[in-house]
């Protein structure tokens, strides 16, 4: 959870949209392709084994500093940190490891 936290924090509390995601992580890729790697599986994971109700959508409306049409729902979270995740596999896709 800490390594999604810090990730929602870093790349997309600022973001105006996730149409801004591949360029930075791809800059991020070319020098470090482990790096979005470990994002991406901290993200699935994550997906994979929800936490306690309430917990994902705090920390999309928290740490990712975005706002949900239901911010509430852990639902809705989940389908944002889904196409963050598929965002990041894209990249992963696009930079393999060396």
């Amino acid at each position: 959870m800490e390594q999604v936290r810090a990730f929602l924090r870093g790349y997309l509390a600022d973001a105006e949209s996730l149409t801004e995601l591949p360029t930075e992580l791809t800059r991020l890729a070319e020098v470090n392709p482990d790096t979005v790697r470990r994002r991406l599986d901290a993200l699935d994971a994550l997906l994979a084994d929800p936490p306690a109700d309430g917990t994902l959508a705090r920390l999309v409306a928290g740490d990712a500093n975005w706002v949900l049409d239901d911010e509430s729902s852990d639902a809705a979270a989940a389908r944002w940190l889904t196409e963050v995740a598929d965002v990041v596999r894209a990249v992963v896709a696009q930079n393999p490891p060396a």
